[in-house]
């Protein structure tokens, strides 16, 4: 091992990617812990007591992660340390005592001066996931104009601060979205949807979660038939969602995978127009719709790219074994269908009964 030189070790460290055999490598000697370092290009920090030493000891990332409340100057230090930076993924999750008002009040300076820092450190950033901070309109136009010509992934999952003004700096920005998570950006209404609808993202964005953004309706939703190249859209939680929503979404024929969890108001009229028109359509989440007599599946049978249906929670009164046989005979691309565990003795015996009987 002695005769290996440097350049060649590095060449060789960079080729190690799993983090358990990375840390491995480390403790073989000085030598290959020395050259761990500059040849990482990914970390994930825990202990953020540890940061201004670990950023020294790996000059060279391009993804920066911690799942911990990082401090605005962190976030400062973070930026100037790694310009070269592609991805940036910080997730509030792990913070002991959230209760607590010390915590909290940390958690809340998580918010746009961090990440203006970031954003004017960090032109070259590809993906960037903040969830569960207190991001709002200045962080987040700081963050798609700087990275305008290279972000594809931005996940804002349960930052509360988001509003119909942040969907309008991306909406109006020339980034080429391609996903973007607004789960729990509960403030977010109509408006903010017509402005992803009519912006040009709307001819890039392929996969798009409103989980439970509760003041969009069905005239927002709509408007997602301008956008022509979604294939994922999740609807769910969305409670004033009726079939006039249901039905125009069924217009966007490159859906590969919707769902619709806990809309209780759609029936069976969305669910036929869906596989009538979403001739890609893999996968389809109805579970908690209740109001859906499920008996229209019958209408995917001849379908053929589904591949999942999720039927939990719903009313398992018109559930019926023929159905589902008819349904797994005549769509031979479909794997699997969930129901609840106490429907399918039943559903299995009625098939077998019929099986018979014919």
């Amino acid at each position: 091992m002695n005769k290996i030189g440097a350049d060649e070790l590095g060449q060789i460290l960079r080729l190690v990617t799993d983090p358990a055999d990375r840390k491995l490598a480390s403790l073989v000697c000085k030598e290959w812990w020395v050259m761990e370092g500059p040849t990482r290009s990914s970390l994930r920090i825990l202990n953020l007591d540890h940061l201004p030493r670990l950023l020294t000891r790996h000059p060279n990332l391009t993804t920066f992660e911690t799942p911990r409340v990082i401090s605005n100057a962190d976030l400062a230090l973070v930026a100037q340390s790694y310009p070269k930076l592609e991805v940036f993924i910080l997730d509030c999750i792990q913070i002991e005592g959230i209760d607590d008002r010390k915590n909290f009040r940390a958690l809340q300076k998580v918010g746009d001066e961090g990440l203006c820092a970031v954003a004017n450190g960090c032109p070259k950033l590809s993906k960037i996931v903040i969830k569960r901070c207190f991001a709002g309109l200045l962080g987040i136009m700081s963050m798609i104009t700087s990275a305008a010509h290279n972000l594809t992934h931005l996940d804002l999952y349960t930052c509360t601060l988001v509003t119909d003004q942040a969907l309008e700096a991306i909406g109006s920005s020339s980034c080429l979205l391609r996903f973007l998570n607004l789960r729990f950006c509960t403030k977010i209404t109509d408006v903010g949807l017509s402005f992803l609808a009519n912006g040009s993202c709307s001819k890039t964005i392929e996969q798009l979660n409103l989980y439970s953004c509760f003041e969009i309706t069905d005239d927002g939703v709509s408007l997602l038939c301008k956008m022509r190249v979604l294939e994922e859209l999740d609807l769910s939680y969305i409670g004033q969602l009726t079939d006039v929503g249901g039905q125009a979404i069924s217009t966007i024929r490159t859906l590969k995978k919707l769902k619709f969890q806990n809309v209780i108001q759609l029936t069976e009229r969305t669910v036929v127009a869906l596989a009538k028109n979403c001739i890609n359509l893999e996968v389809l989440d109805l579970c908690g719709c209740t109001s859906i007599a499920i008996t229209c599946i019958d209408a995917f049978s001849g379908h053929k790219c589904m591949r999942f249906l999720y039927l939990l929670d719903c009313s398992c009164n018109d559930l019926r074994g023929p159905a589902f046989e008819r349904l797994a005979l005549g769509c031979p691309s479909l794997e699997s269908i969930v129901v609840e565990e106490f429907c399918r003795e039943r559903l299995l015996q009625d098939m077998q009964e019929s099986t018979v009987s014919t």
